[in-house]
C-alpha cells in the first residue's frame, strides 16, 4: 500500500498517535510563543520586483543570536526587527545580514517605515533609531500608494580609485569610465565607491567573483557601486564580492551625493535610479541632494514598497 493511501485511511487518533510526544501536546499546553513577520518588496510597486525584506514589527524580548539565526535562515540581504524606542524615536531598529548586525541599511530603513506606518494613521513622518544614530523617515501618501524617504546621514567624500586598476580587474576598458569624474569613496553611513560609467552597455559586461590587489582592497573596503553618468537616464549595479544586489538604498544615497558634488545632476532635484534589471528584479529609487558652502548635503533616497507575504517563526 501507498503511504498517501495509508495515511487516507488512518483515523484522527491514530494519526495523533504516530506523532511525537511534543507535537501531540502543542496544542493541549496552548499555543506556542511565536514572531509574526512581514515580507515586503522595497522600491517597487510590484510583488517580487525590488528587493525583499522580512520586518518583525514585535520583536521585543527577542535576543540578538535568535535575530541572527533568523536572519541566516531567511537568507535575505537584510532582515529588521522593531522594538520599543529608547531616545526618543518612534522605534528601535536591528538590522541584520545573515552574518552580522549592520548600523545602518538603505532598503531596510524604507520596508521597516512603510511597516510602521501601518500602525500609526496620521503620521507624516518617522525617526528610527538605528545602530548609525536616529533616521528620519518621511511618509507621503500618493494615489499610487505610501511614497517612503529617509534623510541619510551627511556625506563624507573619501579617496580616489584609479580607473585602470577598476577596468582591468572588472574586465572592461578604461575608456568606459567617465573620466570626467574619479571613482570615488563616499559613505552616508555605510561606505561605498562609486564608479561612473558612460554608458549602460558596460553595466551589462560587469560580473562577480573578481579580486582586487590587496592594497586596494584595504584602502576601498566598500562594495562597488556602479552609476551610469554619460547618458539621460541613470542606471546602477550593485557588485558584491558573490552577489548581486537588486536595489541598494544606502548605496544609491553616496550616488546622489556623488552625483550633485560633481554637477551630474542639480541640487535639490528629484532623480530616479534605476536598478536590478540584471537579477530580474527592476527597481525604482529616488534620490535627492543639495548643495551648500560647495558640498553635496542633505542626502535623500525614497521610492515605493508593497507588501508580498506574511508568516510566523515559533520559538
Amino acid at each position: 500500500m501507498k503511504r498517501r493511501d495509508m495515511l487516507g485511511g488512518m483515523t484522527a487518533a491514530a494519526i495523533a498517535a504516530a506523532l511525537p510526544a511534543r507535537a501531540q501536546t502543542a496544542g493541549q499546553s496552548g499555543a506556542r510563543k511565536g514572531y509574526d513577520f512581514i515580507q515586503v518588496d522595497v522600491f517597487t510597486h510590484t510583488p517580487l520586483e525590488g528587493n525583499p525584506l522580512a520586518v518583525f514589527p514585535n520583536a521585543d524580548g527577542m535576543s540578538d543570536a535568535l535575530m541572527q539565526n533568523i536572519a541566516r535562515e531567511l537568507n535575505h540581504s537584510e532582515t529588521t526587527f522593531i522594538q520599543s524606542a529608547r531616545s526618543g524615536g518612534d522605534a528601535r531598529v536591528r538590522i541584520f545580514s545573515q552574518n552580522s548586525e549592520l548600523p545602518f541599511a538603505g532598503h531596510p530603513t524604507l520596508g521597516t517605515a512603510f511597516i510602521m506606518a501601518k500602525t500609526r494613521p496620521g503620521k507624516t513622518r518617522l525617526v528610527l533609531e538605528e545602530n548609525v544614530g536616529p533616521i528620519t523617515v518621511a511618509l507621503e501618501k500618493r494615489s499610487d500608494g505610501l511614497f517612503v524617504e529617509m534623510t541619510q546621514k551627511e556625506p563624507v567624500f573619501g579617496e580616489k580609485a584609479d580607473p585602470k586598476v577598476l577596468a582591468e580587474v572588472m574586465g572592461f576598458s578604461v575608456d568606459e569610465i567617465d573620466s570626467r569624474y574619479a571613482p570615488q569613496m563616499v559613505s552616508t553611513g555605510s561606505n561605498f565607491l562609486i564608479v561612473p560609467l558612460k554608458s549602460v552597455s558596460t553595466l551589462a559586461k560587469l560580473t562577480l567573483g573578481h579580486t582586487f590587489p590587496e592594497a586596494f582592497r584595504t584602502r576601498f573596503s566598500g562594495s562597488g557601486y556602479y552609476v551610469v553618468t554619460g547618458e539621460n537616464e541613470i542606471e546602477s549595479r550593485m557588485m558584491g564580492a558573490s552577489s548581486e544586489d537588486p536595489a541598494t538604498g544606502s548605496a544609491v544615497g553616496c550616488a546622489a551625493a556623488f552625483l550633485v558634488q560633481n554637477g551630474i545632476r542639480k541640487p535639490d532635484e528629484r532623480v530616479l535610479v534605476r536598478q536590478g534589471r540584471f537579477v530580474n528584479r527592476p527597481s525604482q529609487l529616488y534620490v535627492t541632494a543639495g548643495m551648500a558652502n560647495g558640498k553635496a548635503t542633505n542626502v535623500r533616497v525614497g521610492g515605493t514598497v508593497v507588501e508580498a507575504m506574511r508568516g510566523r517563526f515559533n520559538a
